[in-house]
Protein backbone atom coordinates (compact mmCIF):
# COMPACT_ATOMS: atom_id res chain seq x y z
CA UNK A 1 0.00 0.00 0.00
CA UNK A 2 2.92 2.35 0.60
CA UNK A 3 3.99 2.14 -3.03
CA UNK A 4 0.50 3.30 -4.07
CA UNK A 5 0.97 6.53 -2.13
CA UNK A 6 4.45 6.96 -3.59
CA UNK A 7 3.15 6.53 -7.14
CA UNK A 8 0.43 9.11 -6.60
CA UNK A 9 2.96 11.58 -5.20
CA UNK A 10 5.29 11.05 -8.16
CA UNK A 11 2.55 11.54 -10.75
CA UNK A 12 1.08 14.57 -9.02
CA UNK A 13 4.52 16.07 -8.49
CA UNK A 14 5.30 15.68 -12.17
CA UNK A 15 2.13 17.50 -13.18
CA UNK A 16 2.67 20.33 -10.70
CA UNK A 17 6.34 20.79 -11.51
CA UNK A 18 5.69 21.21 -15.20
CA UNK A 19 3.33 24.15 -15.36
CA UNK A 20 0.40 25.87 -13.69
CA UNK A 21 -3.09 24.96 -14.87
CA UNK A 22 -3.51 25.42 -18.60
CA UNK A 23 -5.34 28.55 -19.74
CA UNK A 24 -8.59 27.86 -21.63
CA UNK A 25 -7.08 28.64 -25.03
CA UNK A 26 -4.63 25.72 -24.56
CA UNK A 27 -7.08 23.11 -23.24
CA UNK A 28 -7.22 19.85 -25.16
CA UNK A 29 -10.76 19.28 -26.39
CA UNK A 30 -10.64 15.51 -26.85
CA UNK A 31 -9.49 12.58 -24.78
CA UNK A 32 -7.06 11.67 -27.58
CA UNK A 33 -5.39 15.07 -27.36
CA UNK A 34 -5.25 14.96 -23.55
CA UNK A 35 -3.69 11.48 -23.65
CA UNK A 36 -1.06 12.61 -26.18
CA UNK A 37 -0.16 15.53 -23.93
CA UNK A 38 -0.02 13.44 -20.75
CA UNK A 39 2.01 10.60 -22.25
CA UNK A 40 4.35 13.12 -23.86
CA UNK A 41 5.10 14.69 -20.47
CA UNK A 42 5.44 11.46 -18.47
CA UNK A 43 8.84 10.21 -17.40
CA UNK A 44 9.83 6.68 -18.43
CA UNK A 45 9.50 5.67 -14.78
CA UNK A 46 5.95 6.99 -14.50
CA UNK A 47 5.00 5.34 -17.79
CA UNK A 48 6.23 2.02 -16.40
CA UNK A 49 4.31 2.52 -13.15
CA UNK A 50 1.03 3.21 -14.93
CA UNK A 51 1.58 0.50 -17.55
CA UNK A 52 2.26 -2.10 -14.87
CA UNK A 53 -0.79 -1.15 -12.79
CA UNK A 54 -3.78 -3.40 -13.37
CA UNK A 55 -6.76 -1.66 -14.92
CA UNK A 56 -8.86 -2.44 -11.86
CA UNK A 57 -6.31 -0.64 -9.65
CA UNK A 58 -6.28 2.62 -11.65
CA UNK A 59 -8.80 4.06 -9.18
CA UNK A 60 -5.88 4.55 -6.78
CA UNK A 61 -4.84 7.50 -8.98
CA UNK A 62 -8.21 9.26 -8.65
CA UNK A 63 -7.33 11.67 -5.82
CA UNK A 64 -3.75 12.54 -6.72
CA UNK A 65 -3.15 12.27 -10.44
CA UNK A 66 -6.86 12.57 -11.21
CA UNK A 67 -7.07 15.84 -9.30
CA UNK A 68 -4.10 17.16 -11.27
CA UNK A 69 -5.78 16.18 -14.54
CA UNK A 70 -9.03 17.88 -13.49
CA UNK A 71 -7.21 21.06 -12.53
CA UNK A 72 -4.60 21.20 -15.30
CA UNK A 73 -7.05 20.60 -18.16
CA UNK A 74 -9.88 22.74 -16.78
CA UNK A 75 -12.39 19.96 -16.21
CA UNK A 76 -13.85 21.95 -13.30
CA UNK A 77 -13.27 25.32 -14.97
CA UNK A 78 -15.47 24.93 -18.02
CA UNK A 79 -13.71 22.54 -20.41
CA UNK A 80 -17.04 20.94 -21.33
CA UNK A 81 -15.73 19.67 -24.66
CA UNK A 82 -13.14 17.48 -22.97
CA UNK A 83 -15.66 16.29 -20.38
CA UNK A 84 -18.14 15.45 -23.15
CA UNK A 85 -15.40 13.72 -25.16
CA UNK A 86 -14.58 11.55 -22.17
CA UNK A 87 -18.14 10.56 -21.30
CA UNK A 88 -19.88 11.08 -24.67
CA UNK A 89 -22.39 13.21 -22.75
CA UNK A 90 -22.26 15.66 -19.86
CA UNK A 91 -20.80 14.01 -16.76
CA UNK A 92 -18.96 14.83 -13.56
CA UNK A 93 -15.33 15.98 -13.97
CA UNK A 94 -14.26 13.16 -11.63
CA UNK A 95 -15.70 10.61 -14.05
CA UNK A 96 -14.07 12.33 -17.02
CA UNK A 97 -10.65 12.29 -15.36
CA UNK A 98 -10.94 8.54 -14.73
CA UNK A 99 -11.75 8.00 -18.41
CA UNK A 100 -8.60 9.96 -19.27
CA UNK A 101 -6.50 7.94 -16.81
CA UNK A 102 -7.85 4.71 -18.32
CA UNK A 103 -7.11 6.03 -21.82
CA UNK A 104 -3.51 6.81 -20.79
CA UNK A 105 -3.22 3.28 -19.40
CA UNK A 106 -4.61 1.83 -22.65
CA UNK A 107 -2.14 3.87 -24.70
CA UNK A 108 0.75 2.65 -22.57
CA UNK A 109 -0.29 -0.98 -23.11
CA UNK A 110 0.55 -0.69 -26.84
Amino acid sequence: MLWIAAVAVVLVGQARAEEVDLPPERWPLTVTDAVKDIVGRMTPENKAIVKNTSKSDLIMFHHGWGTSIRNYYGLRRGNRKLVDSACHKPCHPDDASMVIIEAVWTELQK
